[in-house]
């Protein structure tokens, strides 16, 4: 399992983005190392085994879960971060320094905050989307 690990964190690193769904970082685990029989589940158990490398936040855990939302809904899907710094992220293709501090600050905070706590997370969930949306802004404008 320590390459899923690895591979997993390697996908954090590269994407671009300071946090990814559940649903995307198990699409390009499959599509990278081919483990076909890993689901969303057993991924998550898998990361959760480890918070010293991976953070779990779910704006959704508790009873009002499924309450007036469909359990497919992409909103519904927790969120994953990578705790170890990122370095420079070569991977990741045009990555200007503000993008990079932008992606930082996101899961710097992300590392941080109170996942007891559905407010707090879904104010960093916003945090996520508003900098993914101001990543596209700037390399559209690049």
């Amino acid at each position: 399992m320590e390459h899923i690990l690895s591979a997993a964190e390697q996908i954090l690193r590269n994407s671009g983005a300071p946090a990814l769904r559940l649903s995307a970082l198990l699409d390009e685990l499959v599509a990278t190392t081919g483990a076909r029989a890993l689901d969303a589940a057993r991924l998550r158990a898998l990361l959760e085994g480890r918070p010293d490398r991976f953070r779990i936040l779910d704006p959704w855990r508790g009873p009002w879960r499924f309450v007036g939302r469909d359990a497919e809904a992409s909103s519904a899907e927790p969120w994953v971060v990578v705790v170890r710094d990122l370095g420079d992220g070569a991977g990741a293709p045009g990555r200007s320094g503000t993008l990079r501090m932008v992606r930082e600050s996101v899961r710097w905070l992300g590392l941080h905050v109170d996942a007891r706590s559905p407010r707090r997370v879904m104010r960093w969930e916003g945090l996520v989307l508003e900098g993914t949306a101001a990543a596209r802004a700037l390399r559209s404008a690049a």
